[in-house]
């Protein structure tokens, strides 16, 4: 079970196996893109959606949010009525001391009860309590910008997995053919008709061989230990990770009409555009309260004590307790602080020009990272149909080997380098789908269309009012 962290207006739980549900937010439906790499590898999506709820990265995000909520609560509390108590249990004895035969005990619970309450501020307390909420809003919005930069890794550090698993499956293939060749010299050397220097080379190429293997399943566990690491699982069989990637689909129709939409837009929905905009009205708050500063403000007392009051004379002592109800209106004017007010309303305008300069910067340099994006996507496509003909012109001359080697007109060795080679455009293009698919990621995480990100609920997309 994933939950999302309450922040005084909701807490949503959502099962894993009913996440693949689109719940909210700006993002565009699976439908409408061509397939990212779990749609086209589907056990990848479930991890995805596990790293949600698992992911250290995602926990302190998580946790964040839990932070910005108690800041809420500690901004809003001023605003609310403020009643406080106290008890004794008193047992007084009181004598003249010229006259000690004259005195006085008295014992009791005596107690005090206060109620206050803020009656007008210009406002400023209901400042702070907004000021309250757009930390919430914040907080949610980079917990989203969180997962989208973790999807965006985790899914290249999947794509990473399957090309390395092909690596391992090669370098198996290329030791078993040293192998094989040193088994036939040696066989050879047996009969004679090879001498020691011939099995030199052979057992040199076994020795090379299994070191690559060997180093290739280093690789692939050691990268399977740190994809786990990232999405907070204990454990991934291998088993599960395809031999391949599957062929994606590019349409540069639906590629430029995303960067048209979003060029127009501004980049106004990234999650950093909304984040610096709430910084923007944090810090326009804070100069509100600020301004105000130095006015007078009017609070309500009311207060209700039993106490014990003691008179004494040269000849006389008395206590008695005494009940006393009464109530205040107090009206309170710091004048002069030092300049310490003009400090803060010129660093909160200070603040607010500086995210103004970093909202517009950052919506430049995503427009300008979104460009770049669409360039490379087409690039990684056309090197994918490069190295998807020469895997299909590999794959034809190792058929053709085969069927030549059962008519006899090609030898097994000739069959095994053509396999090879078969093997290694296998990777080529492997690698190259993934190429294309990780830009793809990026492009669609970039301009916040991510269909994954339906999966969060649809305030932590939005920018706070």
């Amino acid at each position: 079970m994933i939950t999302f962290p309450q922040s005084g207006r909701f807490v949503c739980m959502l099962a894993v196996g009913l996440l693949g549900l689109p719940m909210a937010g700006p993002a565009q439906t699976a439908s409408d893109l061509p397939p990212l790499p779990e749609d086209l590898m589907p056990v990848l999506r479930p991890i995805l959606l596990t790293a949600l709820g698992q992911s250290p990265q995602m926990v302190a995000s998580n946790i964040n949010i839990a932070g910005a909520e108690a800041i809420r609560i500690q901004y809003v509390a001023p605003m609310l009525p403020g009643l406080s108590t106290y008890t004794q249990y008193i047992n007084n004895k009181t004598a003249v001391t010229s006259q000690s035969s004259i005195s006085s005990s008295a014992a009791g619970l005596f107690y005090g009860i206060t109620f206050s309450q803020p009656v007008f501020a210009w406002g400023a307390l209901k400042a702070r309590a907004d000021s309250g909420k757009i930390g919430i809003y914040i907080a949610e919005h980079q917990y989203a910008d969180a997962y989208r930069l973790l999807v965006v890794s985790l899914r290249r550090e999947f794509l990473a997995l399957v090309t390395k698993k092909i690596t391992l499956r090669n370098a198996e293939f290329t030791l078993k053919q040293a192998e094989e060749a040193l088994a036939t010299v040696e066989e050879r050397f047996k009969t004679g008709r090879a001498s020691t220097e011939d099995m030199t080379e052979p057992r040199l190429a076994v020795d090379e061989a299994r070191l690559a293997r060997d180093q290739a399943v280093e690789d692939l566990e050691n990268s399977k230990r740190l994809f786990l690491l990232m999405v907070g699982k204990a454990d991934l069989d291998l088993e599960v990770i395809p031999d391949d990637v599957p062929r994606p689909v590019y349409a540069p129709e639906v590629v430029a009409r995303l960067l048209q939409e979003f060029v127009l837009s501004d980049a106004e929905q990234t999650y950093s555009a909304q984040t610096y905009r709430d910084y923007i009205k944090s810090a326009d708050i804070d100069y509100r309260i600020a301004r105000v500063n130095l006015l007078p403000k009017v609070s309500f007392n009311y207060s209700i004590t039993q106490a014990n009051v003691t008179n004494a004379g040269s000849n006389f002592v008395s206590q008695v307790g005494v009940n006393t109800s009464g109530w205040n209106l107090l009206a309170s004017w710091s004048i002069f602080d030092g300049f310490a007010t003009r400090g803060v309303k010129l660093s909160a305008l200070s603040r607010k020009r500086s995210y103004e300069r970093t909202l517009r910067t950052t919506a430049d340099q995503t427009i300008a990272q979104a460009r770049d994006l669409e360039k490379q996507i087409s690039f990684a496509w056309r090197s994918l149909e490069i190295s998807q003909s020469r895997r299909d012109l590999s794959e034809t001359a190792y058929k053709r080997l085969e069927e030549n080697l059962k008519l006899g007109s090609a030898s097994q060795t000739m069959v095994n380098d053509a396999q090879l080679k078969f093997y290694a455009s296998q990777f080529t293009l492997a690698y190259a789908r993934g190429g294309y698919l990780n830009y793809w990621s990026q492009y669609v995480s970039t301009l916040c269309v991510d269909p994954i990100l339906n999966v969060l609920p649809a305030s932590y997309l939005k920018d706070g009012k």
